[in-house]
């Protein structure tokens, strides 16, 4: 996966941080959360193997926007969890613009190099 490294570094990140959110929220909360983030979970890990196996732009899409509507739901409940809720909202937004605009960053990373 030369090609795409901002989306494969981006995808990697993004699993590992929801990995960390999943084993946060069980030591915090409990299993009570557990089959929602599981069902979460999954749903990127499908999109995911079709964005990097098929090379699905849809999938891009549906991924970014998993993003943003997790972020928006987080905003939502901004009140009760703090300034964790606000961060983990901001890296919602940041991580979907990020994987959607990922060839646009490359092209300019690649314009600086050469």
């Amino acid at each position: 996966m030369k090609e795409r490294p901002i989306l494969i570094t981006a995808i990697i990140f993004s699993l590992i941080i929801e990995f960390i959110i999943i084993l946060l929220v069980f030591n915090k909360i409990g299993s009570k959360r557990l089959p929602e983030q599981s069902i979460r979970l999954f749903i990127e890990i499908v999109l995911i193997s079709l964005i990097i196996v098929r090379r699905s732009n849809k999938a891009l899409l549906v991924l970014a926007g998993l993003h943003i509507l997790t972020g928006l739901l987080q905003w939502g409940t901004i009140h009760v969890s703090g300034i964790i809720g606000q961060i983990l909202s901001i890296y919602h937004f940041a991580i979907a613009l990020v994987i959607y605009f990922h060839d646009y960053l490359e092209n300019l990373l690649t314009r600086k190099k050469g």
